[in-house]
Parts: structure tokens; C-alpha cells; sequence
């Protein structure tokens, strides 16, 4: 299997676990954080790879949480650069922010982590299509179901 991405899912509650979604991460219930989108990643190779677009309205600020469930990764996928990209078309995309310049993921022989990461909405803008690219620096050979990176955002204002 090659790298892959599964859809957006929007969960509002704490509690399930929407089909291929795997753990929730847990939130502090009356929070704004409460509702949140989530996908997952599976990382094959040292080619950067692509979210689909955010299906939901960036509106201000929003909180990036990269594998907050400490899924196992099959091998080490070194140092992760993560971006936000933005697109007029939906086809042709930029980068709008270096989110994490080198994320080690862990897997293999290392501790998985977590990452976190705040995209500032007014010092880097926003366009009609956005999304999150993951670019491994070493193949983290990810292509059994259960060793994928859980992608959740929060966004700061509903």
C-alpha cells in the first residue's frame, strides 16, 4: 500500500469512535475544542503527503494535534516537515506556514510523540482550499490499518 488519507470526520462529542477512525482524542467537555476534525495518515515512503482540503470553515486560529493517540508507526519515519498549503483552484497549492520544520515522529525502535502545532490565522491568511502536507524524512513503511498518524484539528472560534 502506498501512503494514503482517509476523509475528514467532524466529531462533536467525546465518547465512540466513528468508523476508521480509531481512539478519540480526549477533550475537556465545554470547551470549544469540543467539536473538532479528525483524519488519518498513513506514511509509505519519503514523498510528501496531502490531506484532503479541509471540508469545514477556517475562520480564525486552530490547533493542529499530529497522532494524539500514539498510534504505533512500523518503522522510524524521521523528522516529519509539516506545512499548511492553500490553493485558489484546488489544484495548484502554495505554502502558507512552516508548521513543524522537524517533528520526529518516533516508530520503529523510538517512542511515538505527539505534536502540536497553532496556525496563526491573521499572520498567515487563509485560502478556499487548504490543507496539511506531512513530508517524512525516512520511510516509516505504514500500511497496516492500525499504523496510522491521527490529524486532528480544533479550531479556536466556532
Amino acid at each position: 500500500m502506498a501512503s494514503a488519507i482517509s476523509e475528514w470526520t467532524t466529531i462533536g462529542v467525546n465518547s465512540g469512535n466513528p468508523s476508521a477512525q480509531g481512539l478519540n482524542v480526549p477533550i475537556v467537555p465545554g470547551t470549544n475544542g469540543q467539536v473538532r476534525h479528525e483524519c488519518l495518515m498513513w506514511l509509505d515512503g519519503t514523498d510528501a503527503v496531502y490531506t484532503k482540503p479541509f471540508d469545514f470553515p477556517i475562520t480564525g486560529d486552530f490547533t493542529i494535534i499530529l497522532n494524539g493517540t500514539l498510534n504505533q508507526l512500523d518503522d522510524d519515519a524521521g523528522n516529519i516537515d509539516v506545512d499548511i498549503e492553500g490553493s485558489i483552484d484546488g489544484v495548484n497549492y502554495i505554502k502558507l506556514d512552516d508548521l513543524i520544520a522537524t517533528w520526529d515522529a518516533g516508530g520503529g525502535s523510538e517512542t511515538e510523540t505527539v505534536a502540536v502545532a497553532i496556525y496563526d490565522y491573521d499572520g498567515k491568511g487563509r485560502m478556499p482550499y487548504m490543507r496539511l502536507s506531512l513530508n517524512p524524512s525516512a520511510d516509516a513503511d505504514c500500511v497496516a490499518a492500525d499504523e496510522n498518524i491521527k490529524i486532528t484539528i480544533i479550531l479556536h472560534s466556532l
